[in-house]
């Protein structure tokens, strides 16, 4: 028995006719007679007297009517609520985004997303990689910001853009440098890494090489903002997110050679979650605020961060 079935059965009631009752279905008369004897064979009792002209249902065709009017109002209403779950985007929603891009990306689009959607609260939270996914599995979290592919198999990506790799360098020793490879850093000392934890670390490590500083300070941070200061004031380098490129930095922001490194940063949903409207509104909205050349850009290599 489907959901079909039913619906050429109470098209035959309503217009007691089979040629007019398949034309209201879209479908030939040959194929609303084939199912609905198939169903009266599954049910095991005729559900229209055909014999009469016009046909008419009988004793317990009646009965079999009102109930599978009821069904199809109830699958219409599911059916219509499912629709409003995933069109609808009021509420309250908490986000998870990785620190290497929340300071960089969430004022750009904070302001207009609150704007334009005034019912959707965004709880935003900057977590590390693994905190997010954790939250995730748990449903303690909605969505996430942060760097793909997780090779999760609870969760769902949404690329949004690919980022670049930014090379930052005193001025006094690469002011005149206008590109550098990765090959070329691998020789170079003291890169100035965030502490573990950050999956930014793991990428800028796999650039390198695997080279770990090999500085008289070891200096821990969770900002790339601080990487760049202990760059301006104590030497060395590190990479940044393009979209860490200020120019007001003291240092030298270098793009590398093609292809050049880039991340991959998607948002991540569990597979349960239901709000399509309220992912597709932030996707948007962060595709207008990035840099059009970040999606558009096709020669690249992708850093892997585990």
């Amino acid at each position: 028995m489907t959901i079909q079935q039913l619906e050429y059965v109470i098209a035959l009631n309503t217009y007691r006719h089979f040629v007019t009752a398949a034309k209201k279905c879209f479908v030939t008369q040959p194929t609303i007679t084939i199912q609905v004897n198939k169903l009266e064979g599954e049910i095991g009792f005729s559900i229209f007297n055909k014999s009469k002209s016009p046909f008419e249902p009988t004793d317990l065709g009646v009965m079999f009517i009102k109930k599978a009017e009821i069904i199809l109002r109830e699958v219409s209403d599911l059916k219509n609520m499912v629709s409003n779950e995933l069109d609808n985007m009021d509420g309250v929603f908490k986000i998870g985004v990785i620190p290497t891009i929340s300071p960089y990306l969430i004022p750009l689009i904070s302001g207009s997303f609150s704007e334009k959607h005034p019912n959707t609260v965004l709880k935003i939270d900057e977590m590390q990689t693994a905190n997010i996914i954790t939250a995730l599995q748990k449903k303690e979290l909605d969505i996430g910001i942060l760097v793909t592919p997780l090779n999760e198999p609870f969760i769902r990506e949404i690329k949004l853009y690919n980022e670049p790799f930014v090379f930052y360098g005193q001025k006094k020793d690469f002011i005149d440098r206008k590109t550098i490879s990765a090959k070329e850093i691998e020789n170079l000392d003291n890169v100035w890494l965030l502490k573990s934890g950050h999956c930014f670390r793991n990428q800028v490590l796999n650039i390198c090489n695997n080279t770990d500083n090999n500085k008289n300070i070891k200096f821990q941070s969770g900002s790339i903002e601080a990487l760049k200061k202990m760059v301006d004031n104590y030497g060395g380098f590190t990479l940044v997110p393009e979209m860490a490129v200020n120019k007001n930095d003291s240092g030298c922001n270098i793009p590398f050679t093609e292809p050049k490194p880039i991340r991959e940063v998607s948002i991540v949903i569990h597979h349960s979650f239901s709000k399509d409207a309220l992912v597709d509104a932030l996707r948007l909205e962060i595709l207008e605020k990035t840099p059009q050349e970040f999606v558009k850009n096709k020669r690249f290599v992708k850093i892997s961060w585990r």
